[in-house]
């Protein structure tokens, strides 16, 4: 059992790293200024919504006057369109160049943003819902706790995910993994053998062959 115990404190150790390096690269992000930079974009691009709608109305009401004044006029005056035209697609396009480049740059930043709190999210998960509460549970002997464990494994989207995301294995073969040592009194060494050999996940993997090497 101390290599089990030694597998999941190795867990816990690179979860807590990896957590630390997120919140290292999220707060290097706030002191040179791309947070607050990200979040003036997103204000930015909230203010040229609202001009693109208004230069949109404000040229469809002239050009409508335009029109108006030429057709009730139009033995007196003869007003051009070309140059209100131009003006129109002027007042429109530059504030959507504007927008695209402005995009590409935003993007950049909340992608980094986006996957390092992602990144410190999901070890947060994984330590606090499964590692953690695994270790208490073996070192106490906890098999009520191990069962519910194995059972939030199953039914719970958000721990499963985080798993998965953090490569640490597949969520259903861990839960079957712990329930295999819940019963394992029982004439269940086949299943145990098959279990092992696709179990990716090393703490449990280590767990089910403690159990063979006892037999």
């Amino acid at each position: 059992m101390e290599k089990v115990f030694e597998e999941i404190e190795r867990r816990i150790k690179r979860l807590e790293a990896e957590i630390e390096l997120a919140e290292k690269r999220l707060k290097l992000l706030e002191e040179t200024g791309a947070a607050y930079k990200y979040q003036i974009w997103e204000k930015r691009e909230s203010y040229l919504e609202y001009y693109l709608v208004f230069a949109v109305i404000w040229i469809m009401m002239g050009l409508m006057l335009v029109l108006y004044i030429k057709n009730k006029y139009v033995q007196r005056i003869t007003p051009p369109l070309t140059p209100y035209l131009i003006l129109a697609l002027v007042l429109i396009f530059l504030p959507l160049i504007y927008m695209l480049w402005d995009f590409m740059h935003k993007e950049e930043i909340e992608n980094s943003l986006e996957y390092l709190n992602k990144k410190e999210k999901n070890a947060q998960i994984v330590l606090n819902e499964f590692y953690r509460p695994l270790k208490e549970a073996l070192e106490k002997g906890d098999e009520e706790k191990l069962c519910y464990i194995a059972d939030n494994l199953l039914t719970s989207p958000r721990l499963a995910k985080a798993i998965e995301e953090t490569n640490e294995g597949d969520p259903k073969v861990m839960a079957y993994a712990l329930y295999l040592y819940l019963n394992r009194d029982k004439d269940i060494k086949d299943e145990i053998e098959k279990t092992v050999k696709i179990l990716r996940n090393k703490p449990l993997k280590v767990l089910l062959s403690f159990l063979l090497e006892r037999d």
